[in-house]
């Protein structure tokens, strides 16, 4: 199961989480681990800034390695238990401040937010690459969808017709694995995002023998 396969490979704690609304990923509420946890009063000038319809939390591992960046990607929609903004924050905040390791991190928001046992039971339904923080201005390069059969010089080619998002200076890449994406099961969108990326002086570069592996790891039975 996917689940058991990361828990053996995330084994650090995430040091940022960030909060973003409607997939507005450059305006992220962004939180490292060595800042103070928000208070209440900083939690509801957040909500309060803008109108959103949707809200997403994201906890990063291992943030400055290439190698060993994580990133769960969860969206607060419609088809969670929880519809409340302010207390999925705060159930969020607390997973965060008092990381205990990535079971219990899975566990608890499948059932104080999701309200069943769900994350990382079904399989992959698509992957793409982007640069992380700006899915939406780069826009995403889409590698592979549930049916296909994986390709590597397929996923390469695509790639390699995206330059902005191969090489970047604007920050790491993210090779996202997306779980369901068109709603067929009853829970909400999320990803995980995996090491796909190295820097070399000022760029990010895409590490193609990162993204192969990563690939048939993520998506073998």
């Amino acid at each position: 199961m996917l689940r058991d396969k990361l828990s053996k490979i995330i084994t650090s704690y995430p040091d940022i989480m960030q909060f973003a609304k409607d997939r507005k990923y450059e305006e992220s509420w962004i939180l490292p681990i060595e800042n103070s946890k928000p208070v209440n009063s900083e939690i509801d000038n957040y909500l309060s800034k803008e109108k959103f319809e949707t809200l997403i939390v994201e906890y990063i591992w291992n943030s400055k390695d290439d190698s060993n960046r994580f990133v769960l990607t969860l969206f607060l929609d419609k088809k969670c238990n929880l519809q409340n903004p302010k207390e999925f924050i705060n159930i969020c905040l607390n997973l965060f401040y008092n990381y205990q390791n990535f079971n219990n991190l899975i566990d608890t928001i499948d059932t104080q937010i999701i309200g069943k046992n769900y994350l990382l039971l079904n399989p992959v339904d698509s992957i793409n690459i982007s640069v992380f923080n700006h899915w939406l201005s780069v826009g995403p390069a889409e590698l592979w969808g549930r049916g296909e059969e994986y390709n590597f010089d397929n996923v390469k080619s695509k790639i390699h017709a995206r330059p902005e998002i191969e090489k970047t200076d604007l920050n790491y890449q993210g090779l996202l694995f997306r779980f369901n994406v068109n709603g067929i099961n009853n829970g909400p969108y999320y990803g995980i995002k995996t090491p796909c990326c190295n820097k070399q002086e000022s760029l990010w570069v895409v590490d193609y023998e990162k993204i192969d592996y990563w690939i048939k790891l993520m998506t073998e039975s």
